[in-house]
């Protein structure tokens, strides 16, 4: 692989950009571990500590990829981290009511601009002929999606449960049914 010194450039903000988001996402996951709310559904806390250690390793090897382009992450990565605070400012941290359910949507619109940043790296290493970082984003876009699913799997319960709490005649018996229709939506 040779790449032009533009090229290198290109290669480098996309990883920046990556292990920032990563970072954003695993401090945010962190966070949420701690959270009552979370630690009371032993299904989503179990869901989200893998999440954590899973955004860990990434953001670890995205760090490596970053050095071995030449660069580091230090004001690039603050840079990149704080233009995602604003666009992940939902994830964590607000006073709300049902907040399991609306952690667990934060986490999936988290994840999913994890997926498509790591597309992303992967179709710019792709073109720019450096399949090792290629490859490495699609492993790690591979290790995020099912994420995604388990998230779609478990919401409608836990959904269901905290409306339940405001008003018991709520027929939680649906989640099932819920779970169905989503994957039914996604894959008709």
């Amino acid at each position: 692989m040779t790449t032009s010194p533009a090229q290198t450039e290109i290669l480098q903000m996309y990883v920046n950009d990556t292990a920032a988001m990563a970072k954003h996402i695993e401090n945010a996951f962190a966070q949420q571990c701690k959270d009552a709310d979370v630690r009371s559904h032993i299904e989503a806390h179990q869901l989200i500590e893998k999440m954590h250690s899973t955004l860990a390793a990434q953001r670890v090897e995205m760090e490596r990829q970053a050095h071995a382009l030449g660069g580091g992450v230090g004001a690039a990565l603050k840079e990149a981290v704080t233009n995602l605070t604003g666009a992940l400012a939902g994830l964590y941290g607000q006073v709300r009511k049902h907040p399991l359910s609306r952690i667990l949507r934060d986490n999936y619109t988290a994840l999913s601009l994890a997926c498509v940043s790591y597309e992303m790296l992967h179709t710019t290493a792709l073109g720019m002929d450096d399949k090792p970082l290629a490859d490495i984003a699609l492993r790690h876009l591979g290790e995020l999606t099912p994420f995604i699913m388990a998230v779609t799997k478990i919401i409608p319960e836990v959904v269901l449960q905290e409306l339940a709490k405001d008003d018991p005649t709520i027929d939680v018996s649906v989640a099932a049914k819920a779970v169905e229709n989503t994957l039914d939506a996604w894959c008709p």
